[in-house]
């Protein structure tokens, strides 16, 4: 078998042995009798979003004794991340890493997994919430008008604060200069913070210029990438203000094309896998950072679940709003609102 990466060698750590594969034999994937070679394309350098992506081409590959040759380029090389479900639709590559808060107008219904305060707070909850929601019929249809379909999604942690000020109750959040992407602004805006947007390379010289208080962000990699516990005194977690909405697409025509074994042989490897792995590498992150934000002397706080409430009671009322607005456009918001919020308390029982 024979996986080639643009500009990455294999990544695939130990979490692999304690996961189980659910692979046919590869005498039967081989009964396709051709060789077909996928395109995925990726922004970014790899890291634990990709991680998954990484480990499921190597499994296709060696599934098929690498007769389904998936290449993995990064770094935007095939596309800009504004540009990933346009490049699927013109059959550029086969596979595309998507967000759609990147392109709200192109796919409106999406933008439900971004919601503020929405999504549930872990991520094997949130990766069940996404795959449920991703299969009404409606979301199929604004994908498919994008020659695309669902391959599977990709939750991520959720958002949490740290910075040089404590945030304990949502009084902390007046008049406090924070970093937050704007569908997560709106419920800290009516307790008195004043959001900017930095872009993330800018984060760590905009709190060392004092020009930030506190930054809301991916736990806990986000903030160790960037070193923003170089800078910070606190923490602030069970926040939860979010999740990215981000996928795995892939061109339908293309899928359509695979041999039936090799479709099979990828919603099984997903439906066992994904989730899970989701969740271990991002656990192996925090193992990695957690020590580091101790030795750094930052304070770790828990967000009391009643001043938590009041954030996503506000934060509701951008939902509707939402939904309105997306009703309008003759799509329907509110239905999948419901079912969003429906999906969520099925399977956190909350």
């Amino acid at each position: 078998m024979r996986l080639k990466v643009a500009g990455f060698g294999i990544f695939l750590t130990a979490v692999l042995a304690s996961v189980a594969l659910i692979l046919p034999s590869t005498s039967t994937a081989a009964t396709a009798g051709k060789k077909v070679h996928w395109d995925v394309s990726l922004f970014g350098s790899p890291r634990q979003l990709t991680y998954p992506i990484n480990d499921w081409a190597k499994a296709m590959g060696e599934a098929t004794n690498g007769q389904w040759e998936i290449e993995l380029h990064y770094g935007g090389v095939l596309s800009p991340p504004k540009d990933q479900l346009k490049g699927l639709k013109a059959g550029l590559f086969q596979v595309a890493l998507w967000v759609p808060m990147y392109n709200p107008g192109i796919t409106p219904l999406h933008n439900v997994l971004e919601l503020a305060f929405l999504a549930p707070s872990t991520i094997k909850q949130t990766g069940a919430w996404m795959s449920k929601l991703g299969k009404d019929p409606a979301l199929v249809k604004e994908l498919a008008d994008w020659n695309a379909q669902l391959l599977f999604p990709c939750p991520l942690p959720q958002y949490q604060f740290m910075g040089k000020k404590p945030v304990r109750t949502v009084e902390d959040l007046k008049g406090m200069r924070i970093r937050a992407a704007a569908a997560m602004a709106k419920p800290l805006q009516k307790y008195g913070a004043v959001i900017t947007m930095v872009p993330s390379p800018e984060i760590y010289t905009a709190l060392q210029r004092g020009m930030l208080d506190n930054v809301l962000f991916v736990w806990t990699y986000g903030f160790g990438a960037y070193k923003l516990n170089e800078l910070s005194k606190y923490a602030t977690v069970g926040v939860d203000a979010g999740a990215a909405g981000m996928q795995v697409a892939v061109n339908k025509e293309a899928w359509n094309a695979l041999p039936k074994q090799w479709q099979d042989l990828s919603n099984k490897w997903v439906d066992a896998n994904v989730i899970n792995l989701y969740d271990n590498y991002n656990n192996q992150a925090n193992a990695k950072w957690l020590p580091v934000f101790e030795k750094s002397g930052i304070e770790v706080i828990n967000f009391p679940p009643a001043e938590k409430a009041k954030l996503v009671a506000a934060a509701s009322e951008g939902w509707d709003a939402w939904a309105r607005d997306v009703d309008k456009r003759g799509l329907p918001g509110s239905r999948i609102l419901a079912l969003a919020k429906s999906l969520k308390a099925s399977i956190t029982g909350q």
